[in-house]
């Protein structure tokens, strides 16, 4: 998938791995697991929503170059001579749709005080630590993750896990969508922003991985 390299993804399956022997271990269910296995083979599916029209960035040859190496940029999208980028939005299937789906729903099924508050704490941490780079997009720390599990240990210790799955999926994602509505597109721009794709999977990712982890250890 686009900004992410083949190391990361191994890293990520051997994590998924190794949460589902410690799962095994602790007698717990590996169905939660399971669906961190089709977050990652959705990964790379990107679902159009909607076109912009933004400028495209004056990199030279060597730039792009180094772009492509950092973020995995595809080098085609800057081969016209066009000056501005009909940009596609997307969001991706294994790093929004899913986990959304999921955050809602168990947060309609299981409703918790603390998950909405968490959540709205991590609308605006997302939206704040949150950094568009002309050519690639929209990206986020992978470490966001530990705010909601700070949060939901200190506000509902009993239900640490599944508030830390509730909020820090649905804060983060939502708050992605605060910043698309930020950007000035008359002065940056990019071929392709991905809504939980390139930029934000990992934290995306790194998020559940968590919330599973601590349901273990708690």
């Amino acid at each position: 998938m686009q900004g992410t390299s083949r190391k990361t993804l191994v890293l990520f399956w051997f994590l998924l791995l190794a949460l589902i022997g410690i799962r095994i271990r602790a007698d717990a269910s590996v169905l939660p697991p399971l669906l961190l296995a089709l977050v990652l083979l959705t990964g790379g599916i990107d679902i159009p929503i909607a076109h912009k029209r933004m400028r495209k960035p004056a990199y030279t040859w060597e730039g792009v170059h180094l772009l492509e190496k950092i973020f995995s940029v595809s080098l085609e999208d800057f081969f016209d001579k066009k000056r501005f980028f009909d940009t596609a939005i997307t969001v991706n299937l294994g790093g929004f749709v899913i986990p959304l789906a999921c955050a809602c729903y168990l947060g309609v099924t299981y409703p918790n005080l603390a998950s909405l508050e968490i959540c709205i704490v991590m609308i605006a941490v997302t939206h704040i630590m949150a950094t568009f780079h002309d050519g690639f997009g929209i990206k986020i720390p992978e470490c966001i993750g530990v705010v909601p599990l700070l949060f939901a240990l200190l506000l509902a210790p009993d239900d640490a896990a599944m508030v830390m799955f509730v909020a820090g999926a649905s804060g983060v994602l939502i708050g992605l969508c605060t910043v698309l509505g930020t950007i000035d597109a008359e002065r940056e721009g990019c071929a392709r922003i991905s809504l939980g794709g390139a930029g934000s999977f990992h934290a995306v990712y790194i998020t559940m991985l968590l919330a599973m982890l601590l349901d273990v250890v708690l």
